[in-house]
């Protein structure tokens, strides 16, 4: 036993794991999808691959491999012992993007894809929802054949949604004869998956999503708040503000259970924060930094720019100054907010402008600052107290860092129609 379970482990080596090509047995391996050209001039967004998943159990049996001198005698194969690791899952999916002519954030000319250094808006899941592995170890021959049924799902971290889900059904097989070499860089596991990416290129909905970007819903403002009435914001303070002072102006906002941030931008209490905080609610708990608690009305709401405008009495509080020019790479700034806890309420942090951005046809101000759930619709200011952005999205690096993204100020006014007073 000890011997077969050896052997097994073996052809799972040379077959399954490093020596790859897909189909659906015991039917002969299906033509490796062709993903037609993109359209001549498409403008296409980056996209990232940032997770897999699978359905199936590390013991799920998917299939068997036979592995005596004459290929009789089947042997169970688990999930676990063909399933890729998800860092090669990622090459692939660049390597299979760029091929084809798409755009992807591992581009390994630009750290962000582009040129214009637009951060991936469009985020894709992939969960394995089946798979079938068929394999022989023999005297003569070895061979390998998978086909892997997957569910892809494309985020927009803009919209906060899924904007696309496509389902894909394609395999690999691979197999070599007696004295022939076996190209080792992709297990059959990782061609079956390559396989399946050529035919989630080759799909309709993802092609218009990646080459035209989300859909705007219906309805909402088309540009800068040009169909909304100006709001003119009432401003007593214009002066520099110490950090500490403008603690003050910053408040916990609560919808239900979720929690987010926001700003006093007027004398008569008019709070920027993110739509994404306020969702579709209409009436919000408003918490001052001395614990002090108002009900704020949510009046106005953009959900491409992500901004929303609470209304609520200030009690008094002086909003904080704004500064609309995006500032230089290399300006230290600090963010305040509500980090993953009510009781965190008036953290600061500090860090640096690290660039502008354009992410789906929108300005962003890039920091590494630190900034995470809860701290959503605070602000970023410079150090003289002006409010420079609102915290909006980030994109994880690796364990305990970000890169943060940032409304700029003037966006926020402009989409709400926003007026500073004379």
């Amino acid at each position: 036993m000890r011997h077969l379970q050896a052997r097994l482990l073996a052809a799972l080596a040379a077959g399954l794991v490093a020596s790859p090509t897909l189909a659906d047995p015991p039917s002969p391996p299906s033509p490796s999808p062709i993903v037609q050209p993109l359209p001549p001039g498409a403008k296409v967004q980056p996209v990232a691959l940032t997770r897999v998943g699978a359905r199936l159990r590390d013991e799920q049996v998917v299939g068997s491999i036979r592995i005596d001198d004459f290929c009789v005698a089947p042997s169970d194969v688990a999930w676990g012992e063909v399933a890729p690791q998800f860092t090669g899952l990622q090459d692939i999916f660049a390597e299979e993007l760029l091929r084809a002519g798409f755009k992807s954030d591992k581009d390994p000319s630009n750290l962000f894809a582009d040129r214009e250094g637009a951060a991936s808006d469009l985020q894709v899941g992939a969960m394995v929802k089946d798979a079938h592995v068929s394999g022989c170890d023999g005297m003569f021959q070895q061979s390998a054949t998978m086909t892997l049924d997957m569910e892809w799902q494309v985020y927009s971290t803009l919209r906060r949604e899924v904007v696309a889900r496509v389902e894909t059904h394609e395999g690999a097989q691979r197999s070599r004869r007696m004295g022939q070499k076996i190209d080792k860089r992709w297990s059959v596991a990782q061609l079956a998956f390559a396989a399946n990416v050529r035919a989630l290129l080759g799909d309709a909905t993802f092609r218009r999503v990646v080459t035209q970007g989300p859909e705007v819903d219906a309805g909402q403002p088309q540009s800068g708040g040009a169909s909304l009435s100006p709001i003119i914001l009432k401003s007593t303070r214009k002066a520099p503000v110490k950090i500490p002072d403008a603690v003050g102006s910053v408040v916990a906002v609560f919808v239900g259970d979720s929690l987010g941030s926001g700003v006093l931008v007027s004398a008569d209490g008019h709070i920027l924060t993110n739509h994404h905080v306020v969702g579709s609610g209409e009436v919000v708990r408003v918490r001052w930094s001395d614990g002090f608690e108002t009900k704020g009305q949510v009046i106005r709401s953009d959900k491409r720019r992500d901004v929303a405008l609470i209304k609520t009495d200030p009690h008094g509080r002086s909003p904080l100054p704004r500064q609309c020019a995006i500032p230089a790479a290399g300006t230290p700034v600090y963010a305040i907010g509500t980090p993953l806890d009510p009781g965190l309420q008036s953290t600061v942090t500090r860090g640096v402008v690290s660039a502008a951005r354009i992410v789906g046809g929108f300005s962003f101000i890039q920091s590494d600052v630190a900034v995470t759930h809860g701290d959503s619709g605070g602000p970023l200011l410079n150090e003289r107290g002006e409010v420079l952005g609102l915290t909006d999205w980030g994109l994880p690096v690796e364990e305990g860092s970000s890169l943060n993204f940032f409304i700029p100020i003037g966006d926020a006014l402009d989409f709400l129609s926003l007026r500073p007073s004379s």
